[in-house]
């Protein structure tokens, strides 16, 4: 009678585990890959990290039981995406790898409902930091590889700065009067330069410093208005 009551008492436990994986079972709305999912759950739906699995197979962010944030989408085809996801497609930032004619391809870039839009370009210049200079002017005026430094006062071109320094990630530096900046340089470009010049009033010196990269290759004029 004891051993019976055990049994018993073991097949209600079973039997209470399956029911509390029942009712908090999680589900993916996204039904491609809705056959069986591990990993985080929220009313009842998928929500956080985790792994679905159906006739493809997802492994990323869920929100709301839809595959939404970063991820990776692995199709029955072979093909697989890498990237941003948004209630269930491929929405922002990503890759997506596939055979064209048997032949593999990629698509790399912004997505927007699933679809691709393009490659995302690169911005021409981006100022990293800047101190005491008010102003910065890009300008490419060839196509030679280099960046030269001007510095303007009052709207003027002026020398009158002192202590320069300057740091390049590529190039040949060089400061011989008619030239400030690198020859020779290889693009993506990431400049520093430093200096010291006097305010607008003569009554103060400026510690003044740039921190820039450029990435499209030609010959760059940086000029700044201090």
């Amino acid at each position: 009678m004891k051993k019976a009551n055990m049994i018993i008492g073991s097949l209600i436990f079973i039997i209470s585990i399956s029911s509390l994986n029942a009712q908090t079972q999680c589900k993916v709305l996204k039904p491609e890959i809705s056959g069986s999912y591990v990993g985080e759950c929220k009313k009842g739906l998928a929500d956080g990290l985790g792994e679905a699995t159906g006739t493809d197979f997802y492994k990323g962010e869920f929100v709301k039981g839809w595959p939404e944030g970063k991820g990776t989408y692995l199709w029955t085809n072979g093909a697989t995406y890498q990237g941003e996801w948004k209630k269930g497609m491929r929405d922002g930032i990503g890759t997506y790898l596939y055979k064209k004619n048997e032949i593999d391809s990629v698509l790399d870039g912004k997505w927007r409902n699933d679809k691709y839009i393009g490659k995302v370009l690169s911005a021409p210049y981006v100022i990293e930091y800047r101190n005491n200079i008010g102003r910065v002017s890009f300008v490419r005026v060839s196509d030679r590889p280099y960046v030269k430094y001007k510095f303007s006062r009052n709207g003027i071109e002026a020398n009158i700065f002192s202590n320069v320094l300057m740091q390049g990630s590529s190039g040949n530096e060089s400061n011989n009067g008619s030239f400030t900046g690198f020859e020779q340089v290889k693009f993506p470009f990431v400049g520093k330069i430093s200096f010291t010049a006097p305010n607008s009033f003569n009554s103060a010196t400026l510690n003044c410093e740039l921190r820039f990269t450029i990435n499209e290759p030609g010959s760059w004029v940086v000029t700044m208005f201090y």
